[in-house]
């Protein structure tokens, strides 16, 4: 059972240590998921993994975004850094990554990074196959779902207990990119989720409240109360969000958690507290109690909120604060008003307060006058007469941030978590001296000095006293001298010999932990990699000529397709309507497709929940039953139900698998995938590379809207329903709905069988006018993205395509429709 803490700084690092934790995750300067973090350079992560290891605390570092194909050598020789550091585990997102890092890096632990998508026990089950040893869920699964997963999973099981949330699911979005450039899949995310929107119906009006804008912007994790029960139900690792917060942050939270696990879960009033006063935009426990909804989004303030202490109102035009406890000089306090109006009140540094008074008033850029005391009541109240009108207001009032009193303490002189060590200092007249370091585990290393004789003192021998306070010059170490024995007799013992002996042991106690971390590193093996997978090779082959391919989740798209000369159909998978399939309509496609001798796919949901698993599975015997020519999964997990329904046929891979690079594909060849489709963060150049890479098909989505985000959060329940999605009354199934940002772009929105929210981009893709380009490319497969489509434009886009790759029509002028249409990342690369 481990606590895993956050280090995005040396300083947050060393908070990390001292506080309790068990495991510290942290990114070194290149290939991880928060790029804007200090991170740490190759010299500050050996020192790091040196101190973490003396004191028996594991050093995992993200590795855990996409990696192009013109990284891969750098990549490469970074894995094998980190493994001679001596690193525990590397956290990858792509599949990349553990194929390289299995051949180039053998000892490095896998760690399957959130951004994987693990929503089932079948994605854990592939991982596992590949040799990951440990799985970090995605964090919208329930209690149950988890306490499922961890009984029936071989890999430990890591779980996000407090920090920040994703309104997406995590590694599925691509809203950040699509909008400004930074990926979230490259660790660069600009987090347009916290940014105000405007929820729009049919009628273009406006559903949320002018205060609540902040309408896609979650509430933090904290899982305090349920730790026991997460305790019992298996949770190897429990994992604080953070690499981007202060070292006070880390210092406070980690050191809670540490108390409530070392007392198995049992949460004290005093744990709720400090747990409050560290940054936070309000908490919720709403996806660990499956109660997704309005509940878990802070619509009206987005940033930190604080602990709340009590209330504001308005008397005379002056702000009345009623405040729970004391604040002192220098804290901060944020007041938010119902409709949304945020000010801001430092406790002033002018006044001197007794203990039991509490004293606030406006920061010193407003501040006139002095402000009037008044006498303290039992609930220690104070009025200001002489705030400015415009931040005066009334509503509840938060400790924002308490005074930075506290230096930041940057090396080891007063660090805390120490070993303990026993002192045994001995000699003979006329030998050598030697010392002996123990700790308190009975480990223990003895060292002499040749260049000193003992001697009997000719005048005052050496006190214990002095011989103590030089044994035990440890500051910059990770020991303390608890106790000191010497001999009795009156010895002389200089300082000098003292201070060589004393560095000669710490070295060699030092080593001595390594060493016995380096023989458990070593010990410590990762499953037994299985890739057997028994799938046929498709078909195609990337010496045939281009196919059109269309994306479809109706039957009379799959006509309209067939009509317009379609050479596959791609079924099913995300239904962007509300209503579920019946289940005949697979063999009703397959059906139509047979007739026309067109090949047909069906495809899997981008998510399927451990709670849908059932239900999924008898939907996938009926997929399986439909003999489809292939099926395309958009999560690996159903590659292991496949398998376990006996299914032979080919299989491919979707876009939800973000392909970035030829590696990847190799690694789902290697797995027996005919197919994949290259990730839309890929810029032309890139998919260029792979698909010359490649031995098998590489498909391009060229034409739809763009997915960019899927989230098991409903923003059309939450502000057009009834906040909560039990009971929904499905607003979305009797109108239209999208959102509206600060910009006036407006985004659709769709929902799926699952009740999970769809946020498409608010322009076309259109690479009509390119396809000589990706020709020219090696792209086999033009996929085309019709899913909700009218048939005509179905059809005629279809002709149109056939058309520009048979060469039998000129390709559009590039600068048609720009102002309307969008390239993707085809010519824009993400950072």
């Amino acid at each position: 059972m481990e606590l895993l803490a956050p280090a995005g700084t040396w300083e947050n690092f060393l908070a990390a240590l001292e506080s309790g934790a068990d495991a510290i995750y942290m990114g070194g300067k290149v290939f991880n998921a928060r790029s804007h973090a200090a991170n740490f350079s190759s010299e500050e992560l050996q020192e790091a993994v040196r101190l973490a290891h003396i004191l028996d605390v594991d050093v995992y570092v993200t590795v855990n975004i996409l990696i192009g194909d013109a990284e891969i050598n750098e990549l490469i020789a970074y894995l094998q850094e980190l493994e001679a550091i001596g690193v525990d585990a590397i956290i990858v997102q792509d599949l990349a990554v553990a194929r390289l890092a299995r051949r180039a890096a053998p000892r490095l632990h896998l760690h399957g990074s959130t951004q994987m998508t693990a929503s089932n026990l079948g994605t854990v089950q592939f991982l596992e196959r590949l040799g990951f040893t440990r799985v970090v869920l995605a964090r919208e699964l329930s209690l149950e779902e988890i306490t499922d997963i961890c009984r029936a999973a071989k890999a430990e099981i890591e779980v996000f207990i407090h920090g920040a949330l994703c309104v997406c699911y995590s590694g599925q979005c691509l809203m950040s990119s699509f909008i400004g450039g930074r990926s979230g899949n490259r660790g660069s995310c600009a987090q347009p989720c916290r940014l105000p929107y405007e929820l729009l119906n049919d009628a273009g009006e406006v559903v949320n409240a002018a205060n609540e804008g902040y309408i896609m912007s979650p509430k933090d994790l904290n899982y305090s109360e349920y730790m026991k029960e997460l305790i019992e139900a298996g949770v190897a690792s429990f994992k604080v969000e953070g690499r981007m917060k202060k070292e006070s942050y880390v210092r406070q939270i980690i050191g809670t958690y540490r108390h409530i696990i070392d007392e198995a879960g049992e949460v004290t009033a005093e744990d709720t507290a400090r747990l409050a006063e560290g940054f936070n935009r309000g908490f919720s426990t709403a996806y660990l109690q499956n109660t997704t909804g309005r509940a878990m989004i802070t619509a009206v303030a987005p940033n930190n909120q604080g602990k709340e202490i009590g209330h504001a109102t308005v008397r005379h035009g002056a702000m009345q604060l009623q405040l729970k406890e004391p604040v002192q000089c220098g804290d901060l306090l944020k007041v938010i008003h119902p409709a949304g109006r945020i000010a801001y009140v430092t406790v002033d540094e002018q006044w001197p307060l007794p203990e039991e008074q509490v004293d606030v008033k406006q920061a010193k850029a407003i501040h006139k006058g002095q402000p009037k005391k008044q006498k303290a009541t039992h609930d220690s109240l104070y009025i200001y007469n002489d705030v400015r009108p415009e931040v005066v207001q009334s509503g509840r009032v938060y400790l924002a941030a308490k005074a930075n009193s506290e230096a930041k303490r940057r090396g080891l002189q007063e660090f805390t978590r120490k070993h303990r060590v026993y002192a045994y200092l001995d000699g003979a007249e006329d030998a050598y001296p030697t010392l002996t370091l123990m700790m308190e585990s009975g480990e223990a290393v003895t060292v002499s000095v040749d260049s000193y004789t003992v001697a009997i003192a000719k005048k005052a021998p050496t006190s214990p006293e002095k011989v103590r306070e030089q044994l035990g010059r440890l500051g910059n170490t990770l020991f303390v001298l608890a106790e000191v024995t010497m001999p009795d007799a009156p010895y002389m013992w200089p300082s000098s010999v003292l201070n060589e002996l004393r560095r000669k042991a710490v070295a060699e106690l030092e080593r001595l932990i390594l060493e016995r971390r380096q023989r458990k590193q070593m010990d410590g093996q990762a499953y037994p990699q299985d890739n057997d997978y028994s799938f046929a090779t498709h078909a195609n082959t990337t010496s045939e000529a281009p196919t059109v391919t269309v994306q479809t989740d109706e039957p009379e798209q799959v006509e309209a397709a067939l009509l317009g000369g379609a050479d596959r159909i791609v079924f099913g998978g995300d239904r962007l309507q509300r209503r579920p399939y019946d289940t005949n309509v697979y063999k009703e496609v397959v059906a139509l497709c047979r007739r026309a001798r067109v090949p047909v796919v069906v495809t899997t949901p981008r998510v399927v929940r451990e709670s849908e698993r059932t239900a999924y599975y008898e939907t996938l015997r009926h997929i399986v039953a439909a003999k489809p020519d292939a099926i395309s999964v958009h999560f690996l997990g159903a590659l292991e139900w496949l398998q376990a329904l006996g299914y032979t046929g080919a299989v491919e891979g979707d876009s939800s698998l973000q392909v970035f690079n030829s590696e990847a594909v190799a690694m789902l060849e290697e797995l027996g995938l005919s197919g994949v489709v290259a990730s839309q963060e890929a810029t032309l150049q890139q998919v260029g590379v792979i698909a010359k890479r490649s031995r098998i098909p590489i498909s391009c989505i060229v034409q739809g809207y763009t997915e960019l985000m899927i989230s098991e959060y409903c923003v059309i329940n939450a502000f057009a329903g009834i906040g909560c999605k039990t009971n929904c009354p499905a607003p979305c199934l009797t109108g239209r709905y999208r959102l509206r940002d600060r910009k006036g772009v407006e985004f659709p929105l769709r929902t799926d069988p699952y009740c999970r929210m769809h946020i498409m981009n608010s322009r076309e893709l259109d690479m009509r006018a390119y396809v000589p380009e990706l020709l020219r490319k090696g792209v086999a497969d033009f996929r085309i993205d019709a899913r909700q489509r009218n048939v005509k434009w179905v059809t005629d886009i279809v002709t149109e395509y056939k058309a520009l790759i048979a060469g039998q029509k000129q390709a559009p002028p590039k600068s048609a429709g720009a102002d309307v249409i969008t390239r993707g990342h085809y010519f824009k690369g993400i950072f």
